[in-house]
């Protein structure tokens, strides 16, 4: 596959749910020095809007149903129902053990924070002015969602990468901004033995090519092997970057 291009002199970027909720809820610094102190225009599917307000709603039902139990002084007689979302396991357990390390006043006056704080991020990132353009894309290329479930095995990850593709294929800089360490960008264990150039160890013992490009896939990223895929259906112009936000603005301070 061909190399993808540095994230430098990019108009816009596509940003990830989990972006949107770095910013506009969680307040993280890097997160709010992109939306405020860039001039990148922000850009998100109907799709990353729907999921967004998805997960804000079943946010919500959390803060409050814990709220209901911190106002009686029974926090510790909590357990959760209906979490059918792993993300949604992972936040209680997260947002609980923060709590049980505060006392009465701080865990209702950071509830409420939370409740108030979501409510607020619908407007300031979907309205109007909103810190967001959002794309109306057509449908979902059915054979791109299959040749992605060999590297993704979130449904719903694989259809926002569909829909960054499809940005990039119509005229967007192919930079894709994420926090997923889990599914999207990896971590460094992820690229096994790789080295600079895309050789591997494993590869430079006269195996025939064939079996040599397969070890090599094997010990790419998972970014790369998200944009073999993208590339294997389209071509090299589609492919994404998918950075971190701090990587992204590294990147950009150089």
């Amino acid at each position: 596959m061909s190399e993808i291009a540095p994230a430098g002199d990019v108009e816009d970027v596509f940003t990830d749910t989990c972006v949107l909720f770095a910013y506009a809820v969680e307040g993280e610094a890097d997160a709010r020095k992109l939306f405020e102190d860039t001039t990148f225009d922000k850009v998100a599917s109907e799709r990353i809007k729907r999921e967004f307000v998805s997960v804000a709603d079943r946010h919500q039902d959390i803060h409050r149903e814990l709220l209901e139990f911190a106002a009686t002084d029974d926090l510790n007689e909590y357990e959760p129902t209906d979490l059918h979302q792993k993300n949604d396991v992972r936040y209680v357990i997260d947002l609980y053990s923060d709590l049980t390390d505060m006392d009465d006043v701080e865990v209702v006056r950071r509830l409420n924070e939370l409740i108030n704080r979501l409510e607020k991020a619908r407007d300031e990132l979907f309205e109007t002015d909103g810190a967001l353009t959002i794309l109306a894309l057509d449908g979902v290329d059915a054979q791109l969602v299959s040749l992605l479930r060999g590297v993704v095995e979130n449904e719903d990850d694989i259809r926002v990468l569909c829909d960054a593709a499809a940005w990039s294929r119509n005229g967007g800089s192919g930079t894709f901004l994420t926090e997923d360490t889990e599914d999207l960008l990896g971590n460094d264990e992820d690229a096994g033995n790789a080295v600079e150039g895309g050789e591997t160890d494993e590869c430079g013992d006269g195996l025939p090519d064939s079996f040599a490009d397969f070890l090599g896939s094997e010990n790419k990223s998972v970014p790369e092997r998200i944009n073999d895929q993208i590339v294997s259906r389209y071509d090299t112009d589609s492919a994404l970057q998918i950075l971190s936000i701090e990587d992204f603005l590294t990147i950009e301070a150089k």
